[in-house]
C-alpha cells in the first residue's frame, strides 16, 4: 500500500481551500487507493506564525543582526529596502488573534468596520512576519511580491538555495517543527506538491528541497497550473528540471490519471512510464516518446469530496467550495487567451458534465458547503439554464456562482430563474467596450450586448462583477477610454471588478501571429528563462499609458485586493453579495463617507506617525506602492497606517489625530478643535474618515491565549 503526502504551499488565498487536492485525491479513493493525507501548508504555517512556538521563533528572529541588503546571491539598494521597511509596525500577535476570531465569526464577519480592522490586522502581521525573509514580500498579506529576478521567471534565482531560504524564511519555524516531525512520522512513499499560482513557486521548490532532506527514499512529485506554465514557458526544455531538481517527476496538464498511474506503478515496485502527462526527471534515462497530452473524461469523476481538508482554520464565516463541472472553453477564439496545458488553441478541448452529474455532484456538496464556485473558463448558457431548471424543481438550497460569456441569451425571465436557483454572483470577461479592440480579440460580442446582459443580471439581484483590461496592441487612447467610460456610466450595473493591464504570453494567439496585431521585437524579460510574459514593441498603446492608467483609478474605490472583499471570484467578496446582494458596493463605498448619525460615533486613530524618512525613500515608496499621485513637500508628516500604507500629511494633521488617540466621538473632537471654521472642521473629519487614518470603533472581543505548540 503506497502511503501519499498532498501538500499545498504558501503563499496563497487563506480564506478557503483549493480544490485541485481534493479532486485528485478522490478520483484516486474511487479507483481503489487509500486517502492521501492533504496538508494546507498555507493555512497552517499562518497560525503556526502567532503560536506560543512561533511567537518564541519571532522574536530570535526579529532581536538577531540582520542584513536586508544581501538577498541570497542578489545584493538589494538600500533605499528599495528602506522604503519596504516603511510599512513595517510592531508586532501584534493579539490583535492578529482577534482579527482571525472576525473572520471567522458568521456576524462579526458581516460588520463592514469590524471586517476591515480584522483584515488590516492580518496584513500589518504578515508585513512583519516578511522581515524575517525579504520586507515587502506579502503584499496584501498572500499574494508574493518577491524581487524582481523571481518574478520574471529566472532559472538562475529559482535555483538560487540561499535565495530561496531567505523567501522562505518567515515560514521556516514551522517547517523544522511541525511540518518535518508530521512527514517523518508518517512514513510516506509518495510526496506530492501542488503548485496552482505563481506565487507559490519558490515556497514549493524550497519544500521539495526540504521534504528531498527528511524523506531521502520518498518519490516527490508536483503538478498544477504553474507547473505546467514552467513547462510551456521554458526558453529550453532543460530548464524545466533545473527548477524542479528536487523531484523525481512532474504533473503537465490534467492530473487524475497521472496521480492514478503513478500510484499503481510505484505500488507495483516501478516507474510511472505510459501515462502522457507524467515527466520523470532526466535522472531516470532518456526522454521516452509520448503520445498526445491526455484530457480526462469528466465522466469519469467522481465527485469530488472537500470534507478531508482543514475548514476550521480559514480565515472565513463560511465553507466555500470550488467545482469544476466543465474544463476548456466553448468558444475557445479570443486571441489574448493562454490558459492550461492547451496547444493549438487558446484554452484545452471543451468537456461538460452533464446536468443530470452536476446536479448529483451538488446535491452531494451543498450538503458539505453553503457556497459552491464553478471554477471553469466557462459554462454553456443552455446547461446553466438547464441545471438551474433543476435546482429550483428539486429545492436545493445553497449559493453558487460562475464565470459566463455575455450572450444574448441571458434574458430578464431566465436571469430571474437564475436568481431562484440561489446565483449569487457572476463574473464576466467583457474585455473591451470599443467594438474594433473586441473584434482584434475575437471576443465575439458587442457593447450593446454586454449592458443588455449585465442589466439583465442586475435587475434579477446578480452581482456582476466586470473584468476587463486596457492595453491590447494597437488600442487606441480615445478606445482605452471608452472602457472606461463605458464601466462608468453603466455603474449601477456591476458591484466589483475593473479594468487591468494587457498581459502577453508565448501560447496566445497575438504571440503567434504578431504581425497580425502590429506587434514587434517579442522578447522574454531579461533573465525570464520560465516567464509566462513577453515583451513587445507597439507604439500606441504605449503612448497612451500613463494617460490611461490615471483614468482607471476612476474605476475602483476597491478598498482590498485578492484575497479579501473586493476582489473578484474571492469567496469573502461572494459571501457579502449573499448578506448584502447587489446593493454591497454602495455599502463599501458608504464607509469612507461621513453618515448623519457620525456626531455621537466613537472614532479612534488607525495608525501611527513615524519619524519622516528620506525623501529619497519616500521617493522609492511612491514608486513600489503606487502612490506617485502624493506630492513629496518638505515638512510632511509621515503616518502609517495599521494595514502598514504610509500618507504624507501637513504637519497640523497630527494636531486632529491626536485628538483620536483613545475613542472619541465627532462632536467630542469638534469641541476640542474649536479653533477650525465648521466648514474647514467638516472638510478634516471627512478627509480623516475617506482616508481611513481613523475608524469607527467597536468593542473587540476577547480572545483566549493559545495552548502552547
Amino acid at each position: 500500500m503506497t502511503k501519499v503526502a498532498l501538500l499545498y504551499p504558501p503563499i496563497t488565498d487563506p480564506t478557503s481551500g483549493y480544490h485541485s487536492l481534493s479532486y485528485i485525491d478522490s478520483y484516486a479513493r474511487a479507483q481503489g487507493h487509500p486517502p492521501a493525507d492533504l496538508i494546507d501548508v498555507n493555512i497552517e504555517a499562518f497560525h503556526h506564525s502567532y503560536s506560543p512556538a512561533g511567537l518564541a521563533w519571532l522574536d530570535q528572529e526579529l532581536a538577531a543582526p540582520r542584513d536586508y541588503l544581501d538577498y541570497g546571491s542578489y545584493r538589494l539598494n538600500k533605499e528599495f529596502v528602506d522604503a519596504h521597511l516603511l510599512r513595517v509596525g510592531d508586532p501584534d500577535p493579539e490583535r492578529v488573534r482577534r482579527a482571525v476570531a472576525t473572520l471567522q465569526d458568521p456576524e462579526r464577519f458581516y460588520d463592514y468596520g469590524l471586517y476591515q480592522e480584522a483584515v488590516d490586522g492580518v496584513i500589518a502581521w504578515m508585513n512583519v512576519l516578511a522581515t524575517t525573509g525579504f520586507p515587502g514580500q506579502f503584499r496584501e498579506g498572500f499574494h508574493l511580491e518577491p524581487p524582481p529576478p523571481i518574478a520574471v521567471g529566472s532559472v538562475r534565482a529559482l535555483t538560487d538555495h540561499a535565495l530561496l531560504d531567505r523567501l522562505n524564511r518567515p515560514y521556516q519555524s514551522y517547517y523544522d517543527t511541525v511540518l518535518r516531525s508530521r512527514l517523518v512520522r508518517g512514513g510516506y512513499d509518495v510526496v506530492g506538491i501542488n503548485i496552482t499560482y505563481q506565487w507559490q513557486l519558490p515556497f514549493a521548490l524550497w519544500l521539495a528541497r526540504l521534504v528531498r532532506s527528511w524523506l531521502p527514499d520518498a518519490f516527490l512529485v508536483a503538478g498544477g497550473t504553474e507547473v505546467s506554465d514552467v513547462w510551456k514557458a521554458a526558453a529550453e526544455r532543460p530548464m524545466v528540471f533545473e527548477v524542479f531538481r528536487d523531484l523525481d517527476a512532474i504533473v503537465i496538464g490534467e492530473g487524475e490519471t497521472a496521480y492514478v498511474e503513478l500510484l499503481d506503478a510505484l505500488g507495483a515496485g516501478s516507474l510511472p512510464v505510459t501515462h502522457p502527462n507524467i515527466r520523470l526527471h532526466p535522472r531516470y534515462g532518456a526522454v521516452r516518446p509520448l503520445p498526445m497530452l491526455h484530457y480526462e473524461k469528466l465522466a469519469t469523476v467522481p465527485t469530488p469530496d472537500f470534507s478531508r481538508l482543514p475548514w476550521d482554520q480559514y480565515l472565513s464565516p463560511e465553507r466555500f467550495v470550488y467545482y469544476s463541472p466543465s474544463r476548456g472553453c466553448y468558444w475557445n477564439k479570443c486571441t489574448f487567451c493562454d490558459y492550461g496545458l492547451n496547444t493549438d488553441g487558446p484554452t484545452s478541448p471543451w468537456r461538460q458534465d452533464t446536468v443530470d452529474t452536476m446536479i448529483r455532484d451538488v446535491t452531494e456538496l451543498s450538503r458539505f458547503a453553503k457556497f459552491i464556485y464553478f471554477s471553469v473558463d466557462v459554462l454553456a448558457p443552455a446547461t446553466i439554464l438547464r441545471f438551474a431548471e433543476q435546482v429550483v424543481e428539486r429545492g436545493l438550497d445553497f449559493r453558487w456562482g460562475a464565470e459566463i460569456r455575455l450572450e444574448k441569451y441571458w434574458s430578464d425571465e431566465r436571469c430571474r430563474l437564475l436568481k431562484r436557483s440561489g446565483c449569487t454572483a457572476i463574473s464576466v470577461g467583457f474585455e473591451s467596450a470599443n467594438q474594433r479592440v473586441l473584434d482584434l480579440i475575437d471576443k465575439g460580442t458587442r457593447p450593446a450586448q454586454v449592458k443588455q446582459t449585465i442589466t439583465a443580471m442586475a435587475g434579477a439581484g446578480i452581482g456582476v462583477q466586470m473584468m476587463g483590461f486596457t492595453g491590447f496592441p494597437t488600442e487606441t487612447r480615445e478606445e482605452a477610454l471608452d472602457s472606461i467610460g463605458f464601466l462608468l456610466d453603466n455603474r449601477d450595473l456591476w458591484t466589483f471588478g475593473g479594468l487591468g493591464d494587457f498581459v502577453l504570453t508565448p501560447g496566445a494567439i497575438v504571440a503567434k501571429q504578431p504581425d497580425r496585431f502590429g506587434i514587434t521585437n517579442l522578447r522574454r524579460p531579461p533573465g525570464g528563462d520560465v516567464s509566462p510574459v513577453l515583451f513587445y514593441d507597439e507604439p500606441i498603446t504605449e503612448a497612451a499609458r500613463g494617460e490611461v492608467t490615471e483614468a482607471k483609478k476612476l474605476l475602483n474605490r476597491s478598498h482590498y485586493d485578492r484575497p479579501w472583499l473586493g476582489a473578484v471570484d474571492t469567496p469573502h467578496t461572494f459571501f457579502y453579495h449573499d448578506r448584502y446582494g447587489t446593493a454591497v458596493r454602495d455599502l463599501l463605498e458608504q464607509d469612507r463617507d461621513l453618515r448623519d448619525t457620525d456626531d455621537d460615533t466613537p472614532f479612534v486613530l488607525n495608525g501611527t506617525f513615524i519619524p519622516t524618512p528620506d525623501p529619497a525613500v519616500l521617493g522609492r515608496y511612491r514608486d513600489l506602492y503606487g502612490d506617485r499621485s502624493q506630492d513629496l513637500p518638505d515638512g510632511r508628516l509621515a503616518f502609517r497606517r495599521d494595514d502598514g500604507r504610509v500618507f504624507l500629511l501637513p504637519a497640523s494633521a497630527k494636531l486632529f489625530l491626536k485628538l483620536f488617540a483613545a475613542p472619541t466621538t465627532l462632536a467630542q473632537a469638534r469641541g476640542r478643535a474649536w479653533i477650525l471654521a465648521a466648514a474647514e472642521s467638516g472638510r478634516t473629519w471627512r478627509s480623516l474618515v475617506r482616508l481611513r487614518l481613523i475608524r469607527r470603533h467597536s468593542a473587540l472581543p476577547q480572545v483566549p491565549e493559545p495552548s502552547p505548540a
